[in-house]
């Protein structure tokens, strides 16, 4: 993870309205929109491994879960601006094969001066994780 906080130069309702095309696009499965919301050069970094990966493997992610959680949904969500993006608070919910999911979530997304996504850090806890394994 990066500690550098770079300010972008969109406005907070610009960043919210990429935040609800970035929602709309994980919560959909639309991997060709999530991956139109991002710069080609775009990362996800996890907590999990301390580990930045290009946005096409959090794009292949992104369908495994849908595949493993076919009710997959989103709760008690929140978006917030940030000067350089902004954070998504959720949880996730479903039921995969161990039992019921329940994944507290916390992105925080940077945007560039267009509105591209540039770097998403992941924030979940890995034991929230057990029922995928199941």
């Amino acid at each position: 993870m990066t500690s550098d906080v770079a300010s972008s130069k969109l406005d907070d309702a610009a960043k919210l309205a990429v935040a609800a095309r970035y929602a709309a696009a994980t919560r959909s499965n639309d991997t060709d929109a999530f991956l139109a919301l991002c710069s080609p050069d775009a990362v996800t970094w996890h907590n999990t491994d301390d580990r930045a990966e290009p946005v096409a493997n959090t794009a292949k992610g992104m369908a495994w879960l849908h595949r493993k959680v076919p009710d997959l949904a989103w709760t008690d969500v929140t978006l917030l601006p940030t000067p350089s993006g902004f954070v998504s608070q959720t949880v996730m919910t479903g039921s995969a094969a161990g039992g019921a999911l329940r994944i507290h979530s916390c992105l925080i997304v940077t945007l560039d001066d267009s509105g591209l996504v540039t770097r998403i850090d992941e924030f979940i806890d890995p034991a929230q994780t057990a029922p995928l394994r199941g």
